[in-house]
C-alpha cells in the first residue's frame, strides 16, 4: 500500500510540474504576442475601432454611410504625395518592427491626376516608403513604388509591371511589409489571387513611424471618389487581454486532469 501511495505522489508532483511548465510557455507566448495592440479596422459601424488621426482631414467622408462596412473619402483637390506630404492622409502612429499590413480599396476618378494607397512616413526625416495608386485624365492608372519624390533604383519603381486601369476606376489589393530597414511591397486584383511582390526596398525611418491610408487629386479640377474596405494587421490580427488569455490557458489545463 505504501509504495502505490508514494507512486501515487510522484504522479501528481509530475502533473504539478508539468502544468506549471505549460503555463510558462504559453504566458511567454502571450508576453511576446497576444498582448500586443492590434492595429486593424474593419470599417464595421459608425466609429473607427484603431486609434487612427487625420493629416489634411477631407471635407467630404464617412465611416459606413456611402458603402456599409467601408471608408468613404471624397478626394479634396490639390492633394499628392510625391515632393511633399499634401495628401488626405488616415494614419496610426506605431513602432511595430516587423509589420505587414493590409487594404482592399476601390476608386472611381474624372481628374488629371489621383492618388491613393499605403504609405508608411517617418516624421523625423519627413520621408516615406509607399505602394501607390496613380490615376490619369485618360482614364488608366499605375502602380509606383516610391520613397518622397524618388522611384528609381534600390527595388523602387515608377510603374508596377502586371499592373493597369482603364476607365476611371478600379479595385485592388493592396499591403505593405517592414522588417528592420526592408520594406516589400504586395498587390493582386482579387482576394483568392497570389500576391504579386513589389521591391524589396532599403530605407531607414526612424520610429515612431505613420502606418496610413490616403487620397488625393493632384489638380485644381476634376472628382476622385476612394473606398477602403478594411486596414488588417497581418502579424497582430487583433487585441488580446494578457489577463483573460491566462485564465483560458489555466482552465483549460485543468480540465485536463
Amino acid at each position: 500500500m505504501r509504495r502505490m501511495t508514494l507512486s501515487s505522489q510522484a504522479r501528481g508532483l509530475g502533473f504539478v510540474f508539468s502544468v506549471f511548465t505549460i503555463a510558462a510557455m504559453f504566458s511567454l507566448a502571450i508576453l511576446k504576442g497576444w498582448a500586443a495592440e492590434s492595429m486593424t479596422d474593419e470599417f464595421n459601424g459608425d466609429k473607427f475601432r484603431a486609434k487612427w488621426e487625420w493629416l489634411n482631414e477631407p471635407k467630404k467622408w464617412d465611416l459606413g454611410k456611402t458603402k456599409p462596412g467601408w471608408l468613404h473619402i471624397d478626394a479634396d483637390p490639390n492633394r499628392n504625395l510625391w515632393t511633399a506630404d499634401i495628401t488626405m492622409r488616415l494614419f496610426q502612429t506605431t513602432s511595430e518592427d516587423p509589420f505587414d499590413v493590409e487594404t482592399h480599396l476601390a476608386t472611381k476618378w474624372a481628374a488629371n491626376s489621383v492618388v491613393a494607397g499605403l504609405v508608411v512616413k517617418g516624421p523625423k526625416e519627413d520621408n516615406w516608403v509607399t505602394l501607390k495608386f496613380w490615376g490619369h485624365g485618360d482614364g488608366t492608372a499605375q502602380l509606383q513604388f516610391q520613397t518622397k519624390a524618388n522611384e528609381n533604383g534600390n527595388g523602387l519603381t515608377g510603374r508596377v509591371p502586371d499592373y493597369s486601369a482603364q476607365k476611371g476606376e478600379a479595385e485592388l489589393f493592396m499591403r505593405l511589409a517592414k522588417k528592420g530597414d526592408e520594406y516589400t511591397a504586395y498587390f493582386k486584383l482579387n482576394e483568392k489571387d497570389d500576391w504579386k511582390m513589389v521591391g524589396p526596398t532599403t530605407f531607414k525611418l526612424t520610429p515612431p513611424l505613420q502606418l496610413s491610408l490616403y487620397a488625393g487629386e493632384d489638380a485644381a479640377a476634376g472628382t476622385m471618389t476612394v473606398d477602403y474596405d478594411y486596414f488588417r494587421d497581418l502579424i497582430h490580427p487583433f487585441s488580446v487581454n494578457p489577463q483573460g488569455k491566462l485564465a483560458v490557458v489555466w482552465g483549460t489545463i485543468k480540465s485536463w486532469r
